[in-house]
């Protein structure tokens, strides 16, 4: 009974490894700017990469699709912007509505992260969520992708 316990562990371990340790691609959620006549949307799209190349679907139908091999992109660019988390006219208008002091909330700011992607004949703009975005500058470092952190000219001129 020992021997038929001890192999049925063994065959399950056999089976059950190389499935927990294969290699998947892994997807992140980001949000694909898209054209829309003179102006740009966001659109919520998942990102999806594979062994040779990565691919960039809306999750709405026929928006967008996009597919990228990694030898082909000539330039990747992450940078970020920071914005108030209130405009003016917002906090003044919290401010008469709800009684609430909101001075600290004028000089938060929120930061957005950005990564754009080119190859010769296309590109896609990404905007990162702040929970991700590291995971994802990673997955193409892993790649062989180098990804060029873009600064604001400020810092560029301050160095």
């Amino acid at each position: 009974m020992k021997f038929l316990t001890l192999l049925a562990v063994f065959s399950l371990c056999v089976i059950s490894v190389p499935h927990a340790f294969a290699q998947t691609g892994s997807s992140f959620q980001v949000h694909s700017m898209v054209s829309d006549g003179k102006k740009s949307k966001e659109v919520k799209s998942k990102l999806a990469f594979d062994s040779e190349s990565f691919a960039l679907n809306s999750n709405k139908a026929g928006v967008l699709s996009k597919s990228f091999n990694y030898a082909d992109i000539t330039a990747a660019d992450y940078s970020h912007s920071k914005k108030p988390l209130l405009s003016t006219g917002g906090a003044v208008a919290m401010a008469i509505l709800t009684g609430l002091i909101v001075l600290p909330f004028l000089f938060m700011k929120k930061k957005s992260h950005w990564l754009s992607v080119r190859t010769d004949d296309d590109y896609v703009v990404m905007k990162l969520d702040g929970d991700n975005y590291r995971q994802i500058l990673a997955e193409f470092e892993v790649k062989n992708v180098n990804v060029t952190t873009v600064e604001e000219e400020e810092k560029k001129k301050g160095k």
